[in-house]
């Protein structure tokens, strides 16, 4: 199996559950698979201010990165911008009216930073671990507080990079789902109690076949690690896909192997075999 490029999906699959940091098994794969000519392409729902520690030390494999989702494609060293699709602030603005209908949380994510409002606050305050942790850790550092959501998706010159919808683990996500497949946007979940909206051509997928063509890799030799919802489209787009032990059976039934859990390095045994062929 010729691998010339590995599609790594971030939090669930290679960082542990510090959400900061890989193993040190991992971090020597990495660095072997490189060396060995393979190209190393976090791909996350993340924004880019999100990344973590661990993709960002100036190691070797370090250069591009899909982020939001198939959204944005960046360097990672630089930030530079190489590609964005954002949403429309007319389909905002119909996203919010959702789930003010719905009455569940929004966040809007407008240049890194996650603009909600008191309502939405006091509704993720209800729900449970591990959305709550946001309340202490994302929101507090990221996050910015507004009157109204739709005053700030119309302000000019937004580029809504995605929109985080989150949910009670009763919240039956039929009616909502099929609501938004009336939009022209992409939706998947990212956990068990948040959906992530984005453009109609974001997704990890298409994200993954664009940075294949820039580098002039074909997709059959690329390699996706995913453990989520919104992993499948990579998991589908590659010629060879892993996910994760940790992973929903039906993330598993999407690919072509399932390796261990995140936290038994799963991620640095999925490169030994099927990159490195130890």
């Amino acid at each position: 199996m010729d691998i010339r490029l590995l599609a790594m999906d971030l939090d669930g699959t290679s960082l542990q559950a510090d959400h900061q940091s890989f193993t040190p098994r991992l971090q020597q794969a990495l660095l072997d698979a490189h060396a060995q000519g393979v190209v190393i392409v976090p791909t996350t729902g993340r924004q880019y201010n999100f990344l973590p520690p661990a993709v960002q030390t100036g190691t070797v494999w370090e250069d591009l990165c899909v982020l939001c989702n198939g959204g944005e494609i960046r360097r990672i060293a630089t930030g530079e911008l190489l590609q964005g699709h954002y949403v429309s602030p007319e389909l905002a603005l119909a996203v919010i009216q959702l789930a003010d209908r719905y009455s569940i949380p929004v966040e809007i994510s407008i240049g890194g930073y996650l603009y909600f409002t008191q309502t939405s606050w006091d509704m993720e305050n209800t729900l449970p671990y591990p959305i709550r942790y946001r309340l202490d850790t994302i929101l507090p550092t990221y996050g910015i507080m507004v009157e109204r959501l739709e005053d700030t998706v119309q302000a000019p010159g937004v580029q809504i990079e995605k929109i985080n919808l989150l949910f009670q683990p009763d919240f039956s996500l039929d009616a909502l789902c099929a609501d938004l497949d009336q939009l022209p946007l992409s939706h998947c979940r990212s956990g068990q109690l948040t959906i992530e909206i984005t453009h109609e051509k974001s997704t990890k997928g298409n994200g993954v076949l664009e940075v294949c063509r820039r580098l002039g890799i074909d997709p059959a030799h690329a390699m996706a690690m995913g453990d989520n919802g919104n992993d499948v489209s990579m998991l589908q787009a590659t010629g060879f896909s892993v996910a994760m032990g940790n992973a929903d059976p039906h993330i598993q039934a999407a690919a072509k192997a399932v390796t261990l859990p995140y936290d038994h390095d799963g991620a640095a045994i999925a490169i030994e075999r099927y990159i490195l062929h130890k």
